[in-house]
């Protein structure tokens, strides 16, 4: 289970040993790129958490990763094959019990303007799901 335990510069600090998010996250790419292997390049992750860190290295790292085009609120998956209806499908993996930030409603919100396929999953069932319903948009 994921577990915040710190926030600050608007980038969520996570404890590394208790990630139930990642463990999930593993699951559905481990999933896609053996269901999908000619897809297999094209889901990617875009990391948006900062590991824990001493105050200053932290800092350090965000400043750089912002200047870099860190986004906060970016779903953790995108997934780059276009349709004949989306562009490409952007994937928010959460637990049961975790909710959507504001900058993460408003970031989807952004996206699906711009013809983007944007869910929330919450298990690896729910990304099989979503994941088998988009590829079968031709």
């Amino acid at each position: 289970m994921k577990k915040q335990i710190e926030k600050r510069s608007k980038v969520v600090i996570y404890k590394a040993n208790s990630d139930g998010h990642s463990r999930l996250q593993k699951a559905c790419v481990k999933w896609f790129r053996y269901q999908y292997s000619e897809y297999k390049d094209l889901l990617f992750s875009i990391p948006n958490g900062i590991p824990l860190a001493n105050q200053n290295i932290r800092t350090k790292i965000y400043n750089k990763l912002k200047a870099e085009g860190l986004q906060p609120g970016v779903p953790d998956l995108f997934l780059s094959v276009g349709n004949s209806i989306y562009n490409g499908m952007f994937i928010e993996i959460k637990s049961k019990t975790d909710r959507l930030r504001k900058k993460q409603v408003d970031m989807i919100r952004a996206l699906e303007q711009q013809n983007y396929k944007c869910v929330v999953v919450r298990s690896v069932d729910e990304f099989i799901e979503q994941i088998n319903e988009y590829m079968r948009i031709k």
